[in-house]
């Protein structure tokens, strides 16, 4: 919009709040059809050139308003404002129950507007529908004007078609502070809902002046709740505030603690099935933990402690999921101290196993993915001696899950060729018994995904990660935790593939990039997702925004401080780079686990050194990468060829090639290895990088695979 454009907008919108300020007064004043355009015209008070604010005649007022029904519209949209202008904002609600309350007590005070209105409603009552001469005139119809973006523009607009948005304003503010209990809402969802809100709250109040308010406002909330929060969140929100509410009444009727933690758990059954809600979850958790622990006694029934045993648990499997690693261990370690209250000790041992396995989850979330491997395998020892039959019993599932976190571990620990392949091994086995459409398959699926793209073969990998997308939506809310899982791990796939354009796309519109889900969903999802999305940002030369974003993000993370030392790379700053590179490596020596993330660092610091000239560090650097190889990782990691790849272009251009071709070798290489397939697959970058400096410097390239279709033989 160009600047003249924007002026005469703000002056049209100055004269339609003049005209409904002078509307207000003259309809609370007189009844409808008692007042004519000249009486609102000589209220009228705006500036003219060179003179005080002056009447203005009705021609000028009908030029204005175009309609009696604006009219109306503007003097309500005055009122309104006037009325509600000193209401603080409200805070945040944290339950359903507490948002739908919000909306309710909006339309409370819209209600006890039209209390304090009665008069002036009335009269906006009958002229928002009053149609004028000219319009029933089919000679003379008229095209809708055009009005400016603000609030009286607005109301103008929905005037003009007889419809009422005075509260829209008011409403909106509220109604996305009220759904940020449940869910994020696209940019214009809440004053789209604010709209439709209004004009059926002054309907209702216009028409139905004898019914009870406290009434209609909780009838029109619910109204609100059924026809916009649920096609928004899905049918879970509907369940999740039938058991709030049950919840609710056992506190205010005092039921006693059995009732109270029965209704607690089917709060945290509902969160827990479908909802995205984690923090809430972790909140129901802890107040029902502390519930039955309150009531703990010598003769606690077993029932109770199995109940207080699977809380505890689940609250640790929340906090893991939320981004708190070390409080999810906690709780963790205490539901094994409960479940040594059972008398049975097989019982003891299954809550036990339940309990290592999840703090296997964690520790490879602290950076630790080899220590997790170790205890899974345990965990998995165990299992597998308890496992019978061939369908999916609790015992297959209990083993499955863990065998499925086993190859999660090997790839984290950068033993690929194993993730790989353990990952094949629980994908057939859950497609042979449960199907290739069952949700755990696409689960099953997303861990291979995972393994392929770190084992070099991002193709393949966004093959199954998208199939296994497909499957997922049909079960999973849109704005949850694994849906938005799926996104960053797609977009990881994007980036390793060399496109990180798409890699920015697939994030940018996510909901794992907003603020609501790091509070309410996963805090240590949305700081993966932003890692990935700023080194896709560096790869697309926009190393200062991806600066920009990393700054919001703790500034001990050594995932985020590599992918800052990679932009100030990239800004030509290799001096800040190796700061920060140092105080990682720092981390990671305390550590002594992350090895593909020190496989990283080292390949960092090396191009740090290049970039500053510092020829010994940097070969330092680069043999250090080389020493993880085969005893810590994969010979064949990526982060390990890409060192190689790096040591032959610096060998390149010291003349050095002989050695330079040597080091291109093992990513040229074709053979398959014990996962069935070369160290990087056909479309890997690094495989496109290594022919291009293998084909300048004359070495022998293998020839990618040429089979042939047997159908054109």
């Amino acid at each position: 919009m160009m600047p003249s454009e924007v002026s005469s907008g703000q002056a049209q919108e100055r004269r339609l709040a003049a005209i409904a300020t002078a509307a207000a007064e003259a309809f609370r004043q007189n009844a409808y059809h008692q007042v004519r355009a000249e009486d609102v015209a000589e209220r009228v008070r705006l500036p003219r050139k060179g003179e005080r604010g002056g009447a203005r005649s009705a021609v000028w007022l009908y030029n204005e308003v175009r309609s009696r029904r604006v009219m109306v519209a503007l003097a309500l949209q005055h009122a309104f404002e006037e009325f509600a202008a000193a209401d603080p904002e409200p805070e945040p609600p944290e339950t359903v129950i507490e948002a739908e309350a919000m909306v309710a007590a909006a339309l409370m005070r819209i209600a006890a507007f039209h209390q304090t209105e009665r008069f002036l409603v009335g009269q906006v009552r009958l002229g928002i529908g009053d149609i004028s001469t000219s319009e029933k005139r089919p000679a003379t119809q008229q095209s809708p004007p055009e009005w400016p973006d603000g609030p009286y523009g607005r109301a103008a607009e929905s005037g003009w078609d007889g419809r009422v948005t005075a509260y829209a304003r008011y409403l909106a503010s509220r109604i996305a502070v009220a759904i940020s209990s449940v869910a994020t809402a696209p940019e214009s969802w809440a004053a789209d809902s604010a709209e439709r809100l209004s004009e059926v709250a002054f309907r209702v109040m216009a028409d139905d002046t004898g019914a009870a308010i406290e009434r209609q406002a909780e009838a029109l909330a619910a109204y609100w709740f059924e026809r916009d929060v649920v096609p928004l969140t899905g049918e879970w929100v509907s369940r999740l505030r039938t058991a709030e509410r049950a919840a609710a009444l056992a506190v205010r009727d005092h039921a006693g603690g059995r009732v109270t933690s029965g209704s607690l758990k089917q709060v945290l059954h509902v969160l827990n099935e479908g909802t995205p809600l984690t923090a809430r979850a972790i909140q129901v958790a802890a107040e029902l933990t502390e519930l039955l622990e309150g009531s703990a006694g010598g003769g606690q029934p077993d029932d109770d402690v199995r109940l207080l045993c699977d809380v505890t648990s689940r609250h640790g499997l929340l906090l893991l999921r939320l981004g708190d690693p070390a409080g999810a261990i906690a709780r963790l370690k205490h539901s094994c101290e409960v479940a040594a209250r059972l008398p049975d000790p097989d019982e003891t041992a299954s809550y036990v196993a339940r309990a290592d396995h999840n703090i296997a989850d964690a520790l490879i979330a602290l950076g630790r993915p080899a220590e997790g491997a170790e205890l899974l395998a345990g965990v998995e020892a165990t299992r597998a001696r308890r496992r019978s039959g061939e369908g999916a019993e609790a015992q297959w599932r209990r083993l499955t899950l863990t065998q499925q976190a086993a190859a999660r571990a090997a790839t984290k620990a950068g033993r690929v060729g194993h993730g790989v392949t353990r990952a094949e091994d629980v994908l057939r086995d859950r497609v042979k018994r449960l199907g290739p459409g069952d949700v755990n398959t696409a689960s099953a699926r997303v861990t291979l995904a995972e393994a392929l793209a770190a084992a070099g073969d991002p193709i393949h990998a966004r093959r199954h990660l998208l199939e296994a997308m497909s499957c997922r939506a049909q079960y999973l809310p849109a704005d949850g935790y694994w849906r938005q899982y799926d996104n960053v791990r797609l977009a990881e796939i994007e980036l390793a593939a060399g496109f990180p354009v798409l890699a920015v796309v697939t994030l940018a519109g996510a909901a794992v990039s907003t603020p609501w889900f790091g509070s309410r969903v996963s805090g240590r999802l949305w700081e993966e997702g932003a890692i990935v999305r700023a080194e896709a940002l560096v790869a697309c030369g926009e190393a200062r925004t991806a600066l920009g974003l990393l700054d919001e993000l703790p500034s001990d993370d050594r995932g985020a401080g590599r992918a800052r030392a990679e932009a100030q790379l990239a800004l030509g700053r290799p001096d800040e780079a190796a700061d920060v590179l140092a105080r990682v490596a720092a981390a990671e020596r305390e550590l002594g686990d992350d090895f593909p993330g020190q496989a990283r660092t080292f390949l960092l610091a090396a191009r740090t050194a290049d970039a500053l000239g510092r020829t010994a560090e940097c070969e330092e650097s680069a043999a250090a990468l080389q020493a993880l190889a085969g005893i810590h990782l994969d010979e064949h990691h990526p982060a390990v060829l890409a060192g190689r790849l790096d040591a032959a272009v610096r060998r390149t251009a010291a003349g050095a090639i002989g050695e330079a071709a040597e080091l291109l070798e093992p990513l040229l290489s074709r053979i398959p290895l014990d996962h069935a397939r070369p160290a990087l697959a056909e479309g890997n970058p690094l495989l496109t990088e290594a022919r291009v400096l293998a084909t300048r410097l004359g070495a022998p390239v293998p020839a990618a695979s040429t089979a042939q279709l047997w159908e054109d033989i």
